[in-house]
């Protein structure tokens, strides 16, 4: 069987496009003119946006196709990567992601005298092993992709090298990731000694089938779940995320903390819906067991912190505990379709779960971004703007901007009209729907607990004493994803009707 066609090398343009352009933009680096660098940013997200218009145009027709519900596979019967309504929905989410961090990264670098064009080849070349993960359907793929976007980001983290904080956040997150990885890779090879095949597609039907040592299978299952708890940072595997969200540049964080997580949850979403869905009755409850220590421990421990992106890595933490509830609902429902399974706005309970997870982290990357954007906007001469004090008599120096991070932690809350409250009714109902109600009480709660620590920014911001020096320093690339953040999320809470008929229609092919 010839399971490669030169034609299908179409399939994956977007893909090799984007390493090209990183390739160039590193030789670019090599002659530019020291002082013009930050030209090579403008470059780069020209070249990003070019990589989603050729997605666009290469395989946004595949999301008409009804041959296979929830995609089309390409490359023989057991594709190792699927161009699907999936893969292009997070694809646009990672694309959208790093373009906001570059637009952002032009005045960051700038302010931390770290311009280089290695910096964006960097992020591209992340993009590309995100793009995979989306994509893939075969262990081998998945792994390669996790760790080229895994290498990529360690670098990131360290890439101010004269700073001592930024230094030791590389080493812990590399040193962890490089752990979790092990552990990843010995899950999966587990799970091929027992299944024979790395392929998720013939995974599922060895599982099946039934498997001779399916108590093997099941520990590979378990070391696989825990190398991906890793990634998204559930607790407990979170213990990297504090240290090295504070001390990376404020807007690799940001790029960590969205474009990072969605890739890990894409992947996520692929081993257990296209691998694991015959071991569902095991995996749920360790998801469900995730999901409540995550949101509980992220948000009690964020009320403690003084250091904004500190409290933001574990809110981050606490939105993984969320998102796992949508992952919950996937397993825990009958298979999609199933007869007299009960439907919601034209859903079952599993598909429900998905188009929240899809819908969530949408409205996460906009809101965590905008969030980050503003701590970028005060950092200046002498002051890192990372400090809770720092936003202090905001209101009174710069009225926008308090607006602005008004809007961003209350849509993190999950406050009614704004773009966090749509995707948080979405994952609860979710979760209601697949008859988890206790764990959509517990999510309640915690984004109850999550309102104190989020509003005494906002108290500092509007009744805060002002701090001296100036009030903060922008440029026309940080205005200008700022204010793409801050209209994002109100037109979500106010109109999120378009937003979720796209989720339905990229997700749900097959839906009538």
């Amino acid at each position: 069987m010839n399971l490669f066609r030169t034609q299908d090398l179409h399939w994956i343009l977007p893909e090799l496009l984007l390493t090209g352009f990183a390739f160039a933009i590193l030789l670019l680096s090599a002659v530019w003119p020291v002082d013009r660098k930050r030209a090579l940013g403008w470059l780069s997200l020209m070249l990003l946006t070019i990589t989603g218009a050729v997605l666009l145009a290469t395989q946004v027709g595949v999301l008409s196709l009804r041959e296979r519900p929830g995609g089309f596979p390409i490359f023989g019967e057991y594709p190792s990567f699927l161009a699907d309504g999936f893969s292009v929905f997070f694809k646009i989410v990672v694309l959208l992601a790093a373009a906001l961090t570059i637009l952002m990264s032009v005045r960051s670098l700038d302010a931390e005298r770290a311009q280089a064009g290695e910096f964006y080849a960097l992020v591209m070349l992340s993009v590309v092993g995100m793009m995979f993960m989306a994509s893939g359907t075969d262990f081998a793929v998945l792994y390669i992709a996790l760790e080229l976007m895994s290498l990529s980001v360690y670098v990131l983290v360290g890439f101010i090298k004269l700073d001592r904080r930024s230094n030791e956040a590389a080493l812990k997150y590399f040193l962890l990731g490089n752990f979790s990885s092990g552990i990843l890779l010995y899950g999966i090879s587990l799970v091929f000694g027992t299944c024979g095949t790395t392929n998720l597609l013939q995974i599922r039907e060895a599982i099946e089938r039934g498997v001779e040592q399916p108590r093997l299978l099941l520990i590979g299952a378990i070391l696989v779940t825990v190398g991906l708890a890793f990634k998204v940072a559930a607790v407990p595997f979170h213990m990297w995320t504090p240290d090295a969200y504070e001390g990376a540049p404020t807007v690799v964080t940001a790029f960590m903390a969205t474009g990072v997580k969605a890739a890990a949850f894409a992947m996520a979403l692929r081993v257990f819906i296209e691998g694991f869905i015959g071991l569902r009755g095991e995996w749920v409850a360790l998801a469900a067991l995730l999901a409540v220590a995550s949101m509980t421990l992220g948000n009690v421990a964020a009320i403690l912190q003084d250091n904004v992106k500190r409290m933001l890595a574990y809110s981050s933490i606490a939105h993984a505990g969320y998102v796992l509830m949508g992952l919950v609902a996937i397993g825990a429902a009958p298979a999609s379709g199933a007869a007299g399974a009960p439907r919601v706005y034209g859903l079952d309970a599993s598909q429900f779960g998905l188009v929240s997870v899809a819908l969530y982290l949408l409205v996460y990357t906009f809101t965590t971004i905008g969030a980050f954007g503003l701590v970028i906007m005060l950092r200046r001469e002498g002051i890192v703007g990372d400090r809770i004090g720092d936003f202090a008599g905001l209101a009174r120096r710069s009225p926008a901007a308090a607006f602005a991070m008004l809007v961003f932690m209350l849509s993190l809350a999950g406050i009614p009209c704004t773009a966090g409250f749509i995707g948080k009714w979405w994952l609860f109902g979710a979760a209601v729907h697949a008859d988890y109600a206790w764990l959509a009480v517990v999510a309640v709660i915690n984004s109850a607990v999550s309102l104190y620590y989020y509003v005494r920014l906002v108290v500092q911001m509007y009744m805060g004493a002002d701090v001296e020096g100036p009030a903060y320093a922008t440029s026309p690339g940080l205005t200008a994803a700022l204010a793409t953040c801050l209209g994002v999320t109100l037109f979500i809470g106010v109109y999120p009707g378009p937003f979720i008929t796209l989720a339905r229609w990229a997700l749900l092919p097959a839906l009538p």
